[in-house]
């Protein structure tokens, strides 16, 4: 074959590989660019997407995400107790196990907390439902669930929510609550508490205790201070708060994320 149409055929076999990997080289870009704005679009979103007590105002939410803020957001956990802890538990209905809002209403909860423990006789778990009651967003849910379920007057809704409290409040929601009857001030006292999780010198003892029978709507509620050495005892700097509860056999422990709960730039608890 002379030499000349060698020279050519090879040269046009060099031409079809550089062509073949450039156009490999060109789809790996367009992937890698294609990937990239996915995963930029995605950032985006999780940026823009607000959760729904931010996008609208409560009297707007549906009962599904009322329940959600009493049972799945940052000012709520729910806690699995040993049934013979708390006497004879009727069959829990998880997602209706919340006091209706026919006097004032509690709440129920999960989230980022621990897991509560219970020490007893054994039986099947029960669901305890604790939340932050002091808080405005669980007040919004309780009174919009008094808007939906009970038909509840729109001036005794807004009394409710925007009633101020004069201390940190945590109450306790659950089908089974008979056993905290039996218990009084005495019985929690002593080892009852909420303390910041980084900074254990900030620990607030109980003040008052309130049983299921003594309230309208049937729930236990735990109080304590808001100051501490003559200031708010708790800021965003410490992070996460834990509320400790023991009155003889029933122990309660759950733990809350501050940072996650804000009211426009406000703490809300």
């Amino acid at each position: 074959m002379p030499a000349g149409r060698s020279q050519v055929q090879f040269g046009a076999q060099l031409a079809e590989v550089f062509e073949k990997n450039m156009c490999c080289s060109m789809l790996r870009h367009k992937t890698a660019g294609l990937l990239a704005l996915l995963l930029f679009l995605g950032v985006v979103l999780k940026v823009v997407a607000k959760d729904f007590w931010e996008a609208k105002p409560f009297t707007e939410w549906s009962e599904q995400e009322a329940m959600k803020m009493l049972s799945e957001s940052p000012w709520s956990r729910t806690l699995l107790v040993l049934g013979g802890t708390l006497a004879a538990a009727k069959a829990a209905n998880r997602v209706t196990d919340l006091p209706s809002l026919s006097g004032t209403g509690a709440g129920r909860g999960t989230g980022v907390g621990q897991a509560g423990s219970g020490i007893g006789s054994g039986g099947d778990s029960v669901s305890l439902y604790v939340s932050w009651f002091s808080s405005g967003r669980i007040r919004q849910a309780l009174g919009r669930l008094a808007q939906i379920r009970n038909h509840a007057p729109e001036s005794e809704v807004k009394k409710f929510v925007e009633q101020p409290s004069e201390d940190y409040q945590i109450c306790v929601a659950g089908p089974a609550l008979e056993a905290f009857n039996s218990l009084s001030l005495a019985d929690f006292k002593s080892k009852t508490f909420l303390v910041s999780k980084k900074d254990k010198s900030k620990s607030l003892p109980l003040k008052s205790y309130v049983a299921p029978k003594e309230r309208s709507d049937g729930m236990v509620v735990f109080s304590f201070e808001r100051q501490l050495n003559g200031k708010p005892a708790f800021g965003l700097e410490d992070q996460e708060v834990e509320f400790v509860a023991q009155g003889k056999k029933i122990v309660l422990k759950a733990s809350f994320k501050l940072a996650k709960m804000m009211d426009a730039e406000n703490l809300d608890l």
